[in-house]
């Protein structure tokens, strides 16, 4: 009699199981249908004709104008507008923004000019010259400032689209090299796409449309025209692909996504979820409560703030759930070649440093509060040997055969040397040098484009912070160093410091002892190059993370000393410059990277 009951207890709760996922199913095909009868609107922007650009570009019109359609389609109520000027533009987007209601979907495509400062795009209307960086900031539109207004308004889904990322005539009036786009500071909810990967370019092509757009229409047409299991943001992921193959291997889009539900182009309520068997049902997990499937993500500022530290070990790109759990030490590899990150809090310092200290050179002051806004990743260590080795063997990247060298005393450009033959003996784990600016950045745009996020160089403002970790000596762990600490020319000394160990080489890059937030060999072993233009001063220095790209932008920063140089320029303080081209076997990178907040 108990084995019967037993049964009986266990079919009942397999009747259960199976019931309860039925609700769930019919639960989730009831969202998807309440979803397709909310508001869906978009606003589709194309300027062409720039008086400071000849011809008008020659695409932007008919995509904005075949994108709208398209959309039109996909039951979104769409404005469409073309070659606005600044009191347009901001006239069609209060328009547009007003119009969002709690819990709609809003969509907002731009096809034109667009350039980045500080790390922000800037969309820029027809009626715009800027000749300046500030310039651009009064005459362009904030798309993060868009994005803000339209979360603000209570859009439950947000979708952006740039296409922007062109070579424009206005930059090379005040930089020396065009950047791109910066990556959006999407707040929750939010899918973006770019055309480009942030920091490049795409070619203007020939054809009524753009490859981005062609392909981008093409894509929503798949899924809107019948029921779809594709949601918009396998969509996009599906759209980096095809537009790589549409142009030959040379473009790839970007794309960023906070979203903590599906969205879809398609027509959902048609689709009823399958009812699964009672065999499935009992293969089920257990699924959350309601109330914990519908509790947002929590942001580092809502956690304990006691919780260890995490090393992730998958070697995926993160999700935007996983990345703004991060907290401070916490450590991830996005692929299997990149290199380790770990999270750096924000916060605020001293840069520079005190006129009493020894050694100080003047381009090291006058001393200034620095903020840094907001936490970033930064690499683990400098980026090794094999890490770079994977970059190149994966891309074909071709660097240089000659290198500065120091060899039987002197110090001199030599060929035949090359990361792969520096002048002395290294092993992957060695920190890679003979690098110049250029092949650091190729590098960094290497890992965006393989994991779809922001990798980059770091702001000298960055570096400084990192290095210190919170101290004011001139090293983060006291005011003097000993060849025990790090890798330097030990004939030399510094502070209360003996002489030591010269190496005459470097050494891996995992040697020594991490700072404070976890960074391995911010001082010495090899130095750092930084995104900087060289200043002589830090008069007019940002107060903040941004990169300095006025002053001498042929020549570059490079920070951290290395293993052939004198004790005094491992300080934290301690700057230089190289032109961007130099290659030495002393020199060579970290890499940051942009966090979602």
């Amino acid at each position: 009699m108990p084995s019967l009951i037993g049964t009986g207890s266990k079919l009942n709760m397999r009747l259960l199981r199976w019931l309860c996922l039925a609700l769930v199913c019919v639960s989730l095909a009831s969202s998807a249908r309440s979803q397709q009868g909310a508001a869906r609107r978009a606003l589709i922007i194309g300027n062409a004709s720039y008086p400071s650009a000849t011809p008008p570009l020659s695409t932007t019109l008919a995509d904005a104008r075949d994108l709208a359609e398209e959309l039109r389609h996909s039951r979104f109520e769409v404005d469409l507008k073309t070659n606005m000027s600044k009191a347009d533009m901001q006239s069609a987007i209060d328009a547009f923004t007003a119009k969002i209601t709690v819990g709609s979907s809003a969509l907002f495509f731009f096809s034109g000019y667009g350039v980045q400062v500080d790390r922000q795009t800037f969309l820029i209307p027809v009626n715009a010259d800027p000749w300046t960086a500030p310039e651009v900031r009064k005459d362009g539109i904030s798309l993060d400032a868009m994005l803000a207004e339209m979360h603000r308004k209570g859009a439950k889904v947000k979708v952006v689209i740039i296409d922007a990322a062109r070579r424009n005539p206005f930059e090379r009036r005040f930089r020396s090299a065009p950047e791109g786009l910066a990556a959006a500071n999407a707040p929750e909810n939010t899918l973006a796409m770019y055309s480009a990967v942030p920091g490049k370019l795409t070619s203007d092509r020939s054809g009524t449309n753009s490859p981005f757009v062609s392909e981008l229409i093409k894509e929503i047409r798949a899924n809107s025209n019948a029921p779809s299991n594709m949601t918009a943001e396998d969509a996009f992921n599906h759209l980096k692909l095809l537009v790589y193959r549409a142009t030959n291997n040379e473009q790839i889009p970007w794309v960023a996504s906070s979203l903590v539900e599906e969205f879809y182009f398609g027509n959902q309520s048609g689709r009823v979820a399958e009812r699964p068997t009672q065999r499935e049902a009992e293969r089920q997990p257990e699924r959350p409560s309601e109330r914990e499937a519908e509790r947002p993500p929590e942001r580092p500022s809502e956690r304990q703030a006691e919780r260890q530290p995490e090393v992730r070990r998958d070697k995926i790109p993160l999700s935007y759930q996983n990345e703004i759990a991060l907290v401070e030490k916490d450590l991830f590899r996005e692929c299997a070649g990149c290199p380790e990150m770990v999270v750096v809090p924000s916060g605020e310092y001293t840069m520079g440093s005190p006129d009493d200290e020894s050694d100080r050179s003047s381009n090291e002051g006058p001393q200034h509060k620095v903020k840094i806004p907001r936490r970033f990743a930064v690499g683990k260590l400098k980026v090794t040997r094999d890490e770079y080795e994977t970059f190149v063997n994966e891309t074909s990247y071709a660097g240089s055969d000659k290198c500065f060298t120091l060899e039987d005393g002197r110090a001199e450009e030599r060929g035949n040397r090359s990361f792969r033959n520096p002048g002395f003996d290294q092993d992957g784990k060695h920190p890679v040098v003979c690098i110049n600016w250029d092949d650091a950045n190729a590098y960094v745009a290497w890992l965006s484009k393989k994991t779809g996020k922001l990798y980059r160089l770091l702001s000298e403002s960055e570096w400084e912070y990192v290095a210190r970790a919170g101290s004011k000596t001139p090293f983060w762990w006291g005011p003097s160093i000993s060849t025990d600490q790090a890798n330097y020319d030990g004939n030399s000394t510094y502070g209360n410091g003996a002489k030591g160990q010269y190496r005459q080489k470097s050494v891996p890059a995992d040697m020594f002892e991490a700072n404070p937030w976890g960074v391995y060999q911010v001082h010495g072993n090899a130095f750092e190059w930084v995104e900087d233009c060289w200043n002589e001063t830090y008069q007019y220095a940002p107060s903040d993370d941004s990169i300095r790209l006025a002053g001498n932008c042929s020549r570059h920063v490079r920070r951290g000393g290395a293993w052939n140089i004198a004790a005094k320029t491992l300080r934290s303080a301690y700057r230089e410059n190289r032109p961007a081209l130099t290659r030495g076997s002393n020199l060579g990178m970290r890499v940051a990277r942009t966090l979602n907040q």
